[in-house]
């Protein structure tokens, strides 16, 4: 049987290999990630990817300024209605064209809604 100091001795040992050991991986990974985790990490950078274009996107919806069309719509003067197209929104070039139709679509139901 051992003693407790003994035990001790031992978990103190164990734990000083297992640190070693972690310490000796500098970050690598202990195995190679199967081709569903690569494919998962990709999939949540480009996830986190979005969301910051799409934040990016709402502060600069934000800072459009619409005042204009509602002042015009008080005088009793008809608002032109048509369609927004990409080509209104030049400084959103680095967006994709899928992202700005989308962008457009949105801007449409909300203009509709006031």
């Amino acid at each position: 049987m051992f003693s407790i100091r003994c035990l001790d001795k031992i978990a103190f040992c164990a734990l000083l290999c297992v640190l070693y050991y972690t310490s000796q991986s500098e970050g690598l990974p202990l195995r190679k990630r199967s081709v569903s985790e690569m494919q998962l990490m990709h999939n949540l950078g480009e996830l986190k990817h979005v969301q910051e274009r799409q934040e990016w996107l709402q502060m600069k919806l934000k800072d459009i300024h619409t005042a204009s069309l509602k002042h015009s719509a008080e005088k009793g003067d008809r608002v032109r209605n048509r369609r927004l197209l990409p080509q209104d929104f030049p400084e959103l070039e680095e967006l994709s064209p899928d992202d700005i139709e989308y962008i457009c679509n949105l801007l449409e139901i909300l203009l509709k809604a006031q």
